[in-house]
């Protein structure tokens, strides 16, 4: 640490010096990456066509709107896709659309995001456009399904993909292979806002906007935004750092009912970062975690006092229930956990399992272990009645989760996620060989030296 540094940062900014120590310890030297960071601007947001695809994706989007389309949204049933599902509903019921509706899968009933069977849902709604949010990456088979049935598909997500797994048709991620933009660590909600930014900006230009439908101030989306991305707990620097300040701007100066309501739930005064994370995402995310992620969309977008009060009432009952089954499956996977200490990672099936909480679960092992570790429960196929391993997995800075996971992707019947956390399904007999598989690249990937880090900004 440059003393000298130190000092210059001080004097400019007026700062105390451990607050300069930080901000030179994150590689923040420039006085314009100082401001940037502690006075993020709404005008540093990048231009949303840089992100490959997005010109095709309004130019259809506003086919579907000025031709009253029948559109559907494809949700997540985490706060990432809850809070997308939301943006995504609020604008374009703005933008004057009529037929509108949106599906967020069960994800006992129906898996994680656009699977067989929620294709199977979405054919029956008879849509012409369906629009995925946070999701949608790696489905190429149910794309081409959606498309033999006449209707066409806007994937935007921003996990990331599968050379082998990726759809057809227009697909904005800035995850994608091909794609060009920058910053890689938005939000699923990030990429959708960028989606609606775009379309404003098209329809100004072509005069849509009147007095009797005026253009939305997307700042007032920003709410949405900023919950989505903490929830999600992407990194708060760059385009998510602008996201989350300004979007906590609005929750203190302008809250939307629902935020209102959980201020007056939680007892919270001044809403920050933590608030989101430990307070508010939790209640949203218990709903698909134990039954379905629907209310929570109602929830957010609701008018209605008397009825966003019942229906937090609901989501604060279920997630004290999620704490509840929480519990009782650590105390389960600790004592498995000690059959496998000695493993290079832990792989836990169990019938007590409960499938919405299994990621919550993984983490606090990961925690204890300081290795990767999979919990699966055990399910049945909607259709087949085929018995089915489904779960989440965790890991740690040294293992890179989705690569280990598609190293052993013959092994699996669905995979998908981050190098942090992510999911996969597979048949019972084929455990054994996975645990041997996953094993192996644990052992060829992770240094045989490992201790945790615990990193710090400084000292006190």
């Amino acid at each position: 640490m440059d003393p000298d540094e130190v000092k210059r940062l001080c004097r400019e900014w007026e700062m105390h010096p451990r607050v300069a120590e930080i901000l030179l310890r994150r590689g923040l030297k420039t006085n314009s990456e100082i401001k940037s960071f502690l006075q993020p601007s709404l005008n540093n947001l990048r231009d949303p066509y840089e992100l490959r695809m997005m010109q095709e994706a309004v130019d259809l989007l506003q086919e579907a709107i000025v031709k009253n389309w029948r559109i559907v949204i494809l949700g997540d049933y985490d706060v990432d896709g809850i809070t997308a599902t939301a943006l995504m509903l609020e604008f374009l019921q703005k933008c004057g659309c009529l037929n509108l509706d949106f599906f967020i899968p069960n994800r006992i009933k129906h898996g994680y995001g656009l699977t067989e069977a929620s294709t199977d849902i979405l054919l029956e709604m008879k849509p012409d456009l369906v629009i995925t949010v946070d999701n949608g990456i790696t489905a190429a088979n149910e794309v081409q399904r959606l498309n033999d049935g006449g209707i066409k598909t806007l994937v935007t997500d921003h996990h990331l993909a599968d050379p082998n797994l990726l759809p057809a048709g227009i697909v904005v991620n800035p995850n994608h292979p091909e794609c060009p933009y920058p910053f890689k660590k938005i939000s699923g909600c990030g990429v959708a806002l960028k989606l609606i930014m775009a379309l404003r900006k098209t329809f100004r230009e072509s005069g849509r906007w009147t007095t009797e439908r005026p253009e939305p101030n997307l700042r007032d989306s920003l709410d949405l935004a900023a919950l989505g991305t903490v929830a999600d707990v992407v990194p708060l620097w760059g385009e998510n750092r602008i996201l989350t300040y300004h979007g906590l701007l609005v929750m203190n100066e302008k809250p939307r009912l629902a935020i209102q309501v959980l201020q007056r739930l939680k007892k919270v005064k001044t809403i920050t970062s933590r608030t989101l994370g430990f307070q508010f995402a939790p209640l949203l995310n218990a709903a698909g975690r134990l039954v379905d992620a629907d209310m929570a969309v109602h929830f957010l977008l609701s008018d209605d006092l008397q009825e966003a009060e019942s229906m937090a009432q609901k989501l604060d009952a279920t997630n004290l229930e999620r704490r509840k089954k929480e519990g009782e499956m650590l105390e389960t996977a600790f004592n498995l956990a000690e059959k496998q200490k000695n493993d290079p990672a832990l792989i836990l099936v169990s019938p007590e399992f409960h499938e919405g909480i299994n990621g919550i679960v993984a983490t606090r092992l990961v925690e204890r272990f300081y290795k990767p570790v999979l919990i699966l429960s055990e399910s049945e196929d909607t259709k087949t009645a085929e018995k089915r391993l489904k779960g989440s997995g965790r890991s740690i800075p040294e293992l890179h989760l989705k690569d280990a996971l598609s190293a052993c992707s013959d092994l699996l019947l669905r995979f998908g996620g981050h190098a942090a956390a992510a999911g996969c399904s597979l048949l019972p007999e084929k455990l054994t060989e996975l645990r041997e598989r996953f094993f192996t690249y644990c052992q060829q990937n992770i240094p045989e030296t490992l201790e945790p880090n615990l990193q710090l900004d400084g000292i006190l």
